[in-house]
């Protein structure tokens, strides 16, 4: 009997600053084709694409480096990337009431929609599992059941957040657990087009004894 065909969208930033960046920031180095077999049954499912959805901060040029880093090492390893951008956008103090520009991440939401329909209506796979606990994301849920009503759809939901938007147009939720972060980790060197990648400083635990 052949295998359930799962797909996983990641939405990067928000794995990120729900998860990594402040409560498991030693797991930054994060091998996101692991993680995904951890999250399904291998012996009635099978991992068929993973993505990777996110951007980089041109106007830091040592963060975009390491990001840069990080998504090359994902690519070794068979994950798509999906890069959006970013772009200035005015805003309103609201305590002195005074206009500044700040940057904001574009079309992330946009390219998992996109690419999630394209998928479906390819018939790329049979569920669709969507990382992210982002309430943007909903729409999407919901067209896919228009048109592909057949495909299932699973949130995975990251640490510190609820999803419960989401959730509720889901056929089931997961909650990322911590165990199954710290033991799907990228070695601390990875070779991508015959070049050694070296982890950045702090993005792998001092001792790793979980893997």
């Amino acid at each position: 009997m052949a295998k359930v065909r799962i797909n996983v969208y990641i939405d990067g930033f928000n794995l990120y600053h729900s998860t990594l960046q402040h409560t498991h920031p030693d797991c930054r180095w994060l091998n996101l084709l692991e993680l995904s077999k951890r999250l399904i049954n291998p012996e009635t499912e099978e991992i068929c694409r993973v993505y990777y959805f996110s951007a980089l901060t041109t106007w830091i040029p040592e963060r975009a480096k390491k990001h840069l880093l990080y998504i090359h090492a994902l690519r070794a390893i068979g994950v798509k990337d999906v890069l959006g951008k970013f772009t200035l956008r005015e805003r309103k103090c609201p305590l002195c009431a005074g206009r500044y520009q700040a940057h904001e991440e574009k079309k992330t939401d946009i390219n998992i929609a996109i690419t999630l329909l394209a998928d479906a209506v390819a018939d790329k796979f049979d569920t669709a599992l969507i990382l992210s606990g982002d309430s943007d994301l909903a729409p999407v849920t919901t067209k896919l059941r228009q048109l592909c009503p057949s495909k299932k759809i699973g949130i995975i939901v990251p640490q510190n957040q609820s999803a419960m938007n989401l959730k509720q147009h889901a056929d089931f939720f997961k909650k990322i657990r911590t165990r199954d972060l710290k033991r799907s980790l990228l070695p601390e060197q990875v070779t991508y087009n015959d070049k050694v990648i070296i982890a950045p400083a702090g993005w792998l635990p001092t001792l790793n004894t979980e893997k």
